[in-house]
């Protein structure tokens, strides 16, 4: 059986995998949605740690230690915008773990780079000095959006029940997770098959640029921020195709 597991973007928690994993059989695939640290499910944690510690290494060893204690082997991880930082950590750490990486409008950082960098290439100046502002005097934690209008502004979900599950679901962001810079030690993707799925959201279109310079497997949908909630079965269906294409790549070589 298939392990993958799938990891969340900022303000979101494991729950946002819920459309896609409910497309996707269970006899066929062991699937794995943690929350990270301070977010979603475990967002009570927020009470009891300093945030300065809650960053993108922990958030990094979330995903690690997942691996290691269910002793998972030819993982198809999965990481949705601030979690593109997440996945590239994680398989910097252990790419013996993996079998495929797949960034949904997912950053890509190089090394040295933090996901406040990745912010300045996507997103607006306004939206970025907002993020800069609450690192410097916030309470440590980013702010969920504040209304359904703003979800559907950011996130480009307009469905009246999505907006509601999403918007009663979403928590604040750890701050410390998008100052810290990421660091990359080893050359993990020569040796692994990575795709990146895009949407039409507007501002990622230097990702992309780099995506297609970087020769990775790409997929497109005509979604915004979150296809797994808008659009999850094209989601699943593209993650089913990666799944198979890489299982008829190991039987030709062997």
């Amino acid at each position: 059986m298939t392990n993958i597991v799938f990891v969340h973007g900022a303000w979101h928690g494991g729950w946002c995998w819920q459309k896609v994993t409910a497309l996707m059989n269970p006899i066929d695939f062991h699937i794995y949605t943690p929350s990270l640290t301070g977010s979603g499910d475990r967002a009570h944690l927020r009470k009891y740690l300093d945030p300065l510690y809650i960053d993108l290494d922990l958030h990094i060893q979330d995903i690690v230690q997942l691996m290691t204690y269910e002793n998972l082997w030819d993982v198809v991880l999965v990481g949705h915008a601030y979690a593109g930082m997440v996945i590239t950590g994680v398989a910097d750490i252990c790419p013996e773990r993996l079998s495929n990486l797949v960034y949904i409008n997912g950053v890509v950082p190089r090394d040295g780079e933090s996901m406040l960098d990745q912010l300045e290439a996507v997103r607006s100046p306004a939206f970025s000095e907002w993020i800069r502002n609450h690192l410097i005097d916030g309470d440590g934690f980013l702010p969920a959006p504040a209304s359904h209008e703003e979800v559907e502004r950011r996130w480009g979900i307009t469905n009246k029940a999505d907006l509601e599950w999403v918007f009663s679901n979403i928590t604040p962001h750890p701050s410390a997770s998008f100052s810290q810079k990421i660091s990359i030690k080893t050359g993990f993707r020569d040796g692994l098959s990575i795709s990146f799925v895009g949407s039409s959201e507007s501002g990622f279109e230097s990702v992309i640029e780099k995506v297609r310079l970087l020769n990775w497997d790409m997929h497109h949908i005509e979604s915004g921020h979150d296809p797994m909630i808008t659009n999850p079965e094209e989601v699943a269906n593209i993650l089913l195709n990666i799944v198979r294409s890489n299982s008829n790549s190991l039987s030709n070589s062997e």
